[in-house]
């Protein structure tokens, strides 16, 4: 399969993402008319201490911007390869939040169809500037250790991102919370992967869509 294929097809999966966001937000809208009065005055609670967060993120090759710095030629593969992060963080404070994030990389065409690549997990500490409620910037960083991740066309190749991978990232991100239990986001910054702990054979910029859901105790 030829890279015009293969962006035709990453541009397709984001379409079908960004039509799942719609819908989404439509259901939310509904279920928050259908919500009692007194549900609707707690609309756009603060962050607090004890807040949890679970995010569902997708990240699509085509998207970013990849340097590979290995010696090998990369391989194509006969497939699209996208990745799907889901992240844990409860807030510690206002302006502080720590969890975990679980991730897999997936292929989709070719000989094996649609399938698990790769996969990895590790923890998150994310940082809020403001104390904000509707509009939420944050920084985060993250690190994940797995198996056949492969950073950006990494993994989507042949010859390289196998085996042991370890993953360092920084991220800066906007969040929108359109009512209070329900958000989407995006966010993009620098990733690095290597076959070792603090090692590096490949970094991307990458640009990441999703889809939160706040948990007040």
């Amino acid at each position: 399969m030829n890279n015009l294929n293969i962006l035709t097809i990453s541009i397709g999966m984001i379409k079908k993402f960004s039509l799942l966001l719609l819908v989404m937000a439509i259901a939310s809208s509904s279920l928050l008319a259908q919500s009692s009065d007194s549900e609707n005055t707690s609309i756009n609670k603060p962050l607090r201490s004890d807040v949890g967060i679970v995010g569902i993120t997708a990240n699509f090759n085509a998207l970013n911007k990849f340097t590979y710095k290995g010696k090998q030629s990369l391989q194509k593969t006969d497939g699209s390869t996208f990745e799907i992060e889901l992240r844990d963080v409860r807030t510690m404070s206002p302006h502080l939040g720590v969890g975990f994030e679980i991730l897999g990389s997936f292929v989709s065409g070719g000989t094996r169809g649609f399938a698990l690549d790769g996969w990895g997990v590790g923890p998150v500490v994310r940082a809020y500037p403001f104390e904000t409620t509707t509009w939420q910037p944050y920084g985060e960083m993250d690190l994940l250790l797995g198996n056949d991740m492969g950073l950006g066309e990494l993994a989507n190749t042949n010859n390289e991102g196998k085996g042991f991978r370890s993953r360092r990232g920084i991220r800066l991100g906007l969040a929108y919370r359109f009512q209070n239990k329900y958000g989407f986001f995006v966010e993009g910054g620098y990733e690095w992967e290597g076959d070792r702990l603090f090692q590096t054979d490949a970094r991307a910029l990458q640009l990441n869509l999703g889809f939160d859901l706040y948990l007040f105790n």
